[in-house]
């Protein structure tokens, strides 16, 4: 009789042990069900804004050697979203094919888009895309990740966005280094030359964006 009591008490201890496990199995699964809908709910609610190529959206470039600068312009197209009235994403694209020098004009003009567009710079054929995807706004600075010839790094810079129920316009200015990218043609860093045959590292670009839901 002792026996098979305690062989009870036993298989009771046994069964309620089994389902405290049980019970935290399923809750455990249940909070990863609300926190995998909470996180898909954010993505479903986000408004879209449109950013077409046009005279209200304008990336300018400039780039420049210790004797002079140039400038210029590349057309880009993408999308914003827009969460409880912040920016929370944004996914740009820019089509390096339209790299277009402004301070130049004729022979001078084409020979300095031709090379920028050829294998010592960006390389246009290979890679006709650079991409922008980004990833927070804090009010103050976005970061996001830059990918050129394939390269991508994150990088934050201060943009002053205004954002209403229809449209989103804002501008920025950022500087990247170009040999983190790949390009290292006439660069200091690289290469022992004369002052006046280096060009700068840096490159600065001036944004300007208009997006329409």
């Amino acid at each position: 009789m002792k026996s098979f009591i305690i062989c009870l008490v036993s298989i009771s201890v046994l069964f309620a042990c089994g389902t405290e496990k049980k019970e935290v199995v399923t809750n455990s699964i249940a909070q990863d069900l609300k926190s995998t809908k909470a996180a898909t709910d954010t993505i479903i609610e986000q408004t879209m804004f449109k950013v077409t190529n046009d005279s209200l959206s304008v990336l300018k470039w400039t780039g420049s050697t210790f004797i002079k600068s140039h400038f210029g312009t590349v057309n880009f197209e993408g999308a914003l979203g827009i969460f409880e009235g912040k920016l929370v994403s944004g996914d740009l694209t820019f089509d390096m094919n339209t790299i277009n020098t402004e301070d130049l004009n004729g022979g001078k003009k084409q020979k300095l888009d031709d090379h920028l567009k050829g294998e010592d710079f960006f390389d246009v054929e290979k890679f006709s895309k650079a991409y922008l995807k980004i990833k927070n706004y804090d009010g103050k600075n976005i970061t996001g990740d830059l990918t050129i010839k394939e390269v991508t790094k994150e990088i934050s810079f201060p943009a002053i966005l205004e954002i209403t129920q229809n449209s989103i316009t804002g501008k920025a200015d950022f500087t990247i280094n170009r040999t983190e990218y790949g390009i290292i043609y006439s660069s200091g860093n690289f290469f022992d030359l004369a002052k006046d045959r280096i060009i700068s590292d840096n490159i600065t670009f001036n944004v300007s964006i208009k997006a329409i839901k």
